[in-house]
C-alpha cells in the first residue's frame, strides 16, 4: 500500500511545506502517531501549478495512527496526547 499526501505551496514556503508533508504521512504510518519515525523514507515529488508548486509525498506502508484503529475516541486522545505535528508557518 501507498500513503499520499500533497499540499500547495509557495516557492519560498517549500521546505515547511516539505517537512509538514513527510511528518504528516509518517505520523499517519506509525503506530504511536510519530513525526519523525518514518520521515525518511518519504518520497517527495513537486508539480507547477497555480503560481506555486504542488508538494506530493508518498510512503510505502499501511495506515497505522491510532486514530484509524476501531474505538478510537478523540476525546481521550486530545487529553492525552499533544499536537504531534506541527501546523504550518508556526515554527519559529
Amino acid at each position: 500500500m501507498t500513503l499520499r499526501y500533497s499540499r500547495w505551496s509557495t516557492r519560498d514556503a517549500l521546505p515547511d511545506v516539505e517537512a509538514h508533508v513527510r511528518a504528516h504521512l509518517s505520523a499517519v504510518a506509525d503506530g504511536n502517531d510519530s513525526p519523525t519515525s518514518r520521515a525518511g523514507e518519504v518520497r517527495i515529488h513537486h508539480e507547477d501549478v497555480d503560481g506555486g508548486v504542488l508538494v506530493t509525498g508518498e510512503l510505502d506502508a499501511k495506515a497505522d495512527a491510532p486514530y484509524l484503529r476501531p474505538g478510537f475516541t478523540p476525546e481521550q486522545d486530545v487529553e492525552a496526547n499533544p499536537l504531534t505535528v506541527e501546523p504550518i508557518g508556526d515554527r519559529p
